[in-house]
C-alpha cells in the first residue's frame, strides 16, 4: 500500500480517510478545528473521531501523566457521547479536548517522563486538576440523574464554556511560556508511526504442505496458538506465508495479521528490547519508549494474528531470555490474540497453550515437483535419485534446481557436481556426508557463483 503524507491524501480505505495504525480508517474532515454550524450527527462524528485520535496519542505517548489526562478525557468524551443530552452545546470542548491531545503529543512524544522540562511538568499538572475536575462533575451529573431514574443528564451552558475557557487557558498557556504551537494537524500525529510492514505473499513455489497448512489455519481460527517446528530450510517460513495467506485467515483477520522476521539479526544480539523494537517495527511504530505497553494496547484492539519467524533467534537468546519469553505470554494471554511461530528449538514460552506442528521433509512426488518447477527437463528416475540424496530437504532442492539452471546444466552436469562435492566433504574428514552441506557447496562452487568474484 503506498501512502502520501502531509499534504496529500492517504486513501486505503474510502475517500477522505486516514489510516490509522491498529486503530483503522478515520475520517479525515471531522479533524478540522475550527467551529462549524452546530449539528446533531456531526457532533457524534466529532465525538467518535476525537475518542479515536486520543487512544492513537495515548498509545504512544511515554509520559505517565500525559496518558493519565487522556484517558480522563476519554472518560469524559464517553459520558459525553452516552449519557448527555445536550450533545451539541459540547462541540467547541470536543475540539478542544482533541487539540489538548495533539498539543501534549507534540510536547512530550519524545520525552521520557523524568527528562520532562520543569515548565511542561508544571503545565501539565495544571491541566491534570482541570480535567481531573471536568471528569468529576460530569461523573457526578449522571451519577446524580441515574438516582433520580433519568436515563439522559443536561449540562447548562455556563458550566461548559467554563471548562471550554479552563482548557483554553492550558492551550494559551503552552503556546506561549512552552512554545508548542497549536496549529496542529493529525497528519503530523500520523508521521509518528511508519507504515506497517507489508506482509509476505504466498510462496511462489509451494507443494506438498496442504495438510500442514490446513492443520495450522484451523488451529489459529480456533484461538491456538500454533508452532511449526523442524529444522533450518525444511520450509517452516514458507509454510507461515501461506497460512498467512490462506483465504480463511485473511477473512477472520484481515488487516490485524503481522509478520514479523527475526532471520536479519544474530542470536548474540537479542535482547528484550531488540525483541519488541522488531515487534514494533512490524505493527508500524517508530522505536517507542514502552515498546511493552504499545503492542499489548495495539494488539489488544481487535482479533490478531501475529506470525514470528525465526523464533529460535529469541527462544534461544543468551540475554533476556526468560523476559522475552514473559512477553510472549502476555500478548497471547490476550484472548484476541493469536500466535504463530517458526523455529527450529522445540522449547516454547512455558505459560501458553501450543499446538506443535512438526515440519517433515516433502515427500517423494512433491520434492520432484518443487524441483521441476525451476528445472523441468530431467528424467523422474534420475530426480529420485538425486533428490533422496539430500533427503528431500526443500532448501537443498531448490538450491540445486537453481544451479542448474544459472550453470545451463544437464542433468548429468548436475549429477557429477553434486558427487565431487560430496567426495570433497568426504575425504575432508567430515565423515557421512551432509546433504545441505554438500548442496550449498555445489552452489558456491558453481560457475555461475565463482564469476560473481571476478
Amino acid at each position: 500500500m503506498t501512502t502520501h503524507r502531509k499534504n496529500s491524501v492517504i486513501l486505503p480505505f474510502q475517500e477522505n480517510s486516514v489510516a490509522t495504525p491498529g486503530i483503522g480508517p478515520v475520517a479525515r474532515e471531522t479533524f478540522l478545528l475550527t467551529p462549524q454550524s452546530p449539528s446533531h450527527e456531526r457532533t457524534i462524528s466529532n465525538l467518535d473521531n476525537t475518542i479515536t485520535t486520543i487512544q492513537l496519542i495515548k498509545n504512544v505517548v511515554p509520559s505517565q501523566t500525559v496518558s493519565g489526562i487522556l484517558s480522563s478525557i476519554t472518560g469524559i468524551l464517553n459520558i459525553i457521547k452516552t449519557t448527555i443530552e445536550n450533545q451539541d452545546d459540547f462541540q467547541e470542548l470536543v475540539e478542544q479536548c482533541q487539540m489538548i491531545g495533539l498539543v501534549v503529543w507534540r510536547a512530550t512524544c519524545d520525552t521520557p517522563q523524568h527528562q520532562l522540562d520543569a515548565t511542561i511538568h508544571r503545565a501539565l499538572t495544571n491541566l491534570t486538576s482541570s480535567v481531573d475536575d471536568i471528569l468529576e462533575a460530569v461523573k457526578a451529573k449522571t451519577e446524580k440523574n441515574v438516582v433520580s431514574k433519568a436515563f439522559h443528564a443536561t449540562i447548562d451552558r455556563n458550566t461548559i464554556n467554563k471548562w471550554k475557557n479552563e482548557l483554553i487557558h492550558f492551550l494559551t498557556l503552552f503556546n506561549t511560556e512552552v512554545n508548542i504551537s497549536t496549529n496542529l494537524k493529525v497528519d503530523e500525529l500520523l508521521d509518528v508511526t511508519e507504515e506497517p510492514d507489508v506482509l509476505p505473499t504466498w510462496p511462489r513455489v509451494f507443494v506438498g504442505r496442504s495438510d500442514l497448512v490446513q492443520s495450522a489455519t484451523d488451529a489459529l481460527l480456533n484461538f491456538h496458538h500454533v508452532a511449526l517446528i523442524g529444522p533450518g530450510g525444511i520450509g517452516k517460513s514458507s509454510i507461515a506465508r501461506a497460512v498467512l495467506n490462506d483465504e480463511e485467515i485473511v477473512s477472520k483477520f484481515k488487516a490485524r495479521r503481522y509478520f514479523v522476521q527475526f532471520d536479519n539479526i544474530n542470536v548474540t544480539q537479542v535482547n528484550l528490547k531488540t525483541f519488541l523494537d522488531h515487534i514494533a517495527g512490524a505493527l508500524g511504530f517508530a522505536t517507542p519508549v514502552n515498546a511493552y505497553n504499545l503492542i499489548t494496547k495495539t494488539l489488544s484492539t481487535a482479533e490478531t494474528l501475529l506470525v514470528l519467524d525465526n523464533a529460535e533467534t529469541f527462544l534461544d537468546a543468551t540475554m533476556d531470555a526468560g523476559h522475552i519469553a514473559d512477553a510472549i505470554d502476555g500478548f497471547g494471554a490476550r484472548s484476541n490474540v493469536t500466535i504463530l511461530l517458526t523455529t527450529r528449538t522445540a522449547v516454547l514460552p512455558p505459560n501458553l497453550k501450543w499446538i506443535r506442528l512438526q515440519v517433515p521433509p516433502l515427500e517423494e512426488s512433491a520434492a520432484c515437483e518443487a524441483f521441476q518447477a525451476y528445472y523441468p527437463s530431467i528424467e523422474t528416475s534420475i530426480l529420485i535419485k538425486l533428490l533422496s540424496a539430500v533427503d528431500f530437504h526443500p532448501l537443498s532442492i531448490n538450491l540445486l534446481a537453481q544451479a542448474a539452471v544459472q550453470n545451463e546444466w544437464s542433468p548429468q552436469d548436475l549429477i557429477t557436481a553434486w558427487d565431487h562435492q560430496r567426495a570433497t566433504l568426504l575425504e575432508a574428514g567430515n565423515g557421512k556426508s551432509q546433504s545441505l552441506a554438500v548442496t550449498i557447496e555445489t552452489s558456491l562452487n558453481s560457475p555461475s557463483f565463482l564469476k560473481l568474484g571476478n
